[in-house]
């Protein structure tokens, strides 16, 4: 079959129309390879038809006879569908859904799919051509002339074809202004891609055409795919589509108000709605200031801070109110800061605690150096013979007001984390049950103890003793706090704590717990209370009547328990304390027995002792040699490593003090392990034996004991004894 068989000829349009179907025909394959993102595969098809319009046009111009003539007059109406593909492209561009599109691309090829089976029955109805007469060819090559009256529906058509070009061009030049100036070039050389042909048709159907006859619309896409190129690889056309700002304020999780330059709401994303507790339908148009009176405050430019519950849960937000461009109106935005001011708030509360602790630390430190001058010379002179009556109950009484300080600082050291705490495998109901019998005379009969444990309660490793002064302090807190009259209720329950609760309590965490709570039905107390109520000698008890360390033990036993704490109160509503403990599934290790102590003196044995302060320097001195050992001194560590190096067999003990100038006391034990001494040395402190000092202790290489500061001269020699002894006191 050749072109005479189907009434076709070559022109000399052939090869610049077949160039321009290739360019257009590679442009379709470039934007099917980028089909994933979004209007891809509608400029496909688009690109797709325009390759078929330019065949139709190829083949037009090349008819030889009237009949083949009017058979791709017929065809080209398929061009129909390129402007409903236009169409689809630009929408799918811009945004909308493709649900959304389905339904517009269905309705708008309605008229031109009618239109083009309308042009097999032309000879009919003739409602798009009238009159079609052919003159003969002259030469071989030149077109066939026809004469052609169109008719009405033509135009009606054409001017449908048009209206959808147009609203894309439209939906284009929209978005050309809501997106970053980064993709502006894409939009740019689209509409120019797609101006030039259109502009070709417009001229052809006035008959402003440069060649009589012809429709150069073929043509000029052969310049629209060279501009498509250029957006394809300089600005990366369909290979990063701009997402609309409007999706992205939809999406957002921070509510948004847009506001006109009178001050009406205009537009309100989700999360505003959900935010304000409100309906766009319901709000728009309204004033702004009715929606949210705070953006009259934030309107000068200053952020508010507002707070809205959600779900349940007071959430805070910051209301920040930007101008838009050209003065058009102004954009509020609230933006959830709740997570952020609990971690704020949180990090404050565990800087301020830590700075506390480490004072309350140092503080104690202090006083049980003080207190071992004290204990120690008291215990020197009641072991001495031959004492008046008359001293002896003052120095009983003296003894017993110096371990009360003592305990005072073992409270310090407990709020301050540095307690030797000795947990246990325990049941909170049944210890809780036999801490409350052993204070029943703390409460008085006025106040009713309720008790709410639940069975099957699960197990929590604590401290006893730890959690004895926990429920002592919170019940003596309660009664305090109902003026000796009222109900006290003690409940124990199994809780799982979800990600929501801790959410809304920073110190929480998900899993596994025991809570005890204890309720009062006193007067309850004030934000500014609450917010020092753990602080150590916080109180606002009568003076004399409180030292202000109850609360502050309870906090830090909780937190040595790996739990947390959390109050409930309000002026007038009474006070719930809520301590979470972990769950402990696996029992504690039993400890292991110690072999019983003895104040044996080991014969004549020579002690090193090593402490910066001089009156514990002498002190203890004076008490070893009384216990019957020979003694040598050294007031720093350089001067005790000095000693061993000189004759360390000469040496059975050394008394190694942990907090000292220069060179500290673990330092000193590692170079005196490091030189190869391996006779017993002890550990003393103001601290507890807790954290660095524990470790210290209890590992490899480490010491052979600790004797915790302060001390009498019985507990001097019994710790000596022992450790000469290999039984490791810790």
């Amino acid at each position: 079959m050749d072109g005479r068989t189907l009434n076709m000829q070559a022109t000399p349009f052939t090869l610049p129309l077949l160039a321009a179907a290739a360019i257009s025909a590679a442009v379709a394959v470039l934007a099917w390879r980028r089909r994933p993102s979004r209007g891809a595969r509608a400029f496909s098809a688009t690109m797709s038809l325009v390759v078929l319009n330019i065949l139709v046009s190829l083949f037009l111009l090349g008819s030889t006879t009237l009949d083949s003539f009017l058979f791709w007059v017929k065809m080209s109406f398929l061009g129909g569908a390129l402007s409903v593909a236009w169409l689809v492209f630009t929408l799918r561009y811009d945004g909308r859904s493709l649900r959304d599109v389905t339904r517009i691309a269905a309705f708008a090829a309605v008229e031109p799919a009618v239109v083009f089976v309308l042009a097999w029955f032309n000879d009919l109805h003739h409602l798009l051509w009238t009159q079609a007469v052919a003159a003969p060819i002259t030469a071989p090559g030149a077109l066939l002339r026809v004469d052609t009256r169109l008719g009405p529906l033509f135009w009606v058509w054409s001017a449908y074809q048009y209206a959808l070009l147009l609203s894309g061009v439209v939906i284009l030049l929209r978005g050309l202004f809501r997106v970053p100036s980064a993709y502006r070039g894409q939009t740019v050389a689209v509409l120019v891609a797609m101006a030039v042909p259109w502009t070709a048709n417009v001229l052809f159907l006035v008959g402003r055409t440069p060649v009589t006859g012809v429709d150069l619309t073929p043509f000029a896409f052969a310049l629209s795919g060279i501009a498509l190129f250029l957006a394809l690889y300089r600005f990366r056309f369909l290979d990063l589509v701009p997402i609309p700002r409007s999706l992205v304020l939809e999406a957002s999780p921070n509510g948004a108000l847009v506001l006109d330059s009178q001050g009406r709401l205009v537009d309100i994303n989700a999360a505003a709605e959900a935010i304000l507790g409100c309906s766009a339908r319901d709000v728009l148009g309204a004033e702004g200031t009715q929606v949210l009176p705070a953006l009259s405050s934030a309107a000068s430019g200053t952020d508010v801070e507002l707070a809205f519950v959600r779900d349940g849960v007071e959430r805070s937000y910051d209301l920040h109110v930007a101008p838009l461009r050209k003065r058009m109106g102004k954009l509020a935005l609230l933006v959830d800061v709740t997570d952020r001011k609990r971690m704020t708030t949180r990090l404050l509360q565990a800087q301020k605690m830590d700075a506390l602790g480490l004072m309350a630390g140092g503080i104690a430190h202090d006083f049980n150096n003080l207190l071992t001058g004290i204990l120690g010379n008291l215990s020197i002179v009641r072991d001495q013979a031959g004492q008046p009556d008359s001293i002896a109950e003052p120095l009983a009484q003296a003894e017993q007001a110096a371990r009360q300080a003592a305990g005072l600082t073992h409270n310090l050291l407990t709020f301050s984390l540095n307690g030797s705490p000795a947990p246990t495998y325990v049941n909170l109901s049944q210890s809780v049950d036999l801490t409350l019998q052993s204070i029943a005379e703390l409460v008085p009969p006025s106040v009713t103890i309720a008790r709410d444990y639940t069975p099957g309660l699960w197990n929590v490793l604590i401290d006893q003793v730890q959690l004895g002064q926990l429920v002592i302090n919170l019940v003596v807190n309660a009664r305090d706090a109902m003026n000796g009259a009222g109900t006290l209720t003690i409940r124990t329950s199994n809780v799982d704590v979800d990600e929501w609760f801790v959410q809304a309590h920073p110190d929480a965490r998900p899993g596994e717990h025991v809570l005890l709570q204890v309720t009062d039905t006193g007067g309850g107390m004030t934000d500014t209370v609450r917010q020092h109520l753990f602080e150590p000698f916080f109180t606002t008890k009568p003076v004399g009547h409180g030292t202000g360390l109850g609360l502050a033990v309870v906090y830090g036993a909780v937190q040595q328990a790996g739990g947390w704490i959390t109050v409930d109160t309000a002026a007038g509503e009474g006070t719930t304390f809520s301590t979470y403990l972990p769950r402990c599934r696996e029992p504690a290790k039993a400890r292991a027995a110690q072999e019983p102590r003895t104040q044996r003196t080991q014969g004549h044995k020579t002690v090193l002792v090593v402490d910066d302060e001089e009156m514990i320097l002498q002190l203890t001195r004076r008490m070893l040699e009384r216990s019957g050992y020979k003694v040598v001194t050294a007031a720093d560590g350089p001067s005790a490593v000095a000693v061993i190096q000189g004759n360390p067999a000469a040496v059975d003990l050394v008394l190694l003090d942990m907090t000292m100038p220069g060179m500290t006391g673990d330092q000193v034990l590692r170079e005196l392990r490091r030189l190869g001494y391996s006779a017993p040395v002890l550990i003393s402190s103001g601290y507890s034996l807790g954290g660095s000092i524990q470790d210290l202790v209890r590992g490899p290489g480490g010491a052979d004991g600790f004797l915790p500061k302060p001390y009498t001269m019985q507990e001097l020699s019994e710790a000596v004894c022992a450790a000469l002894g290999g039984v490791r006191t810790s």
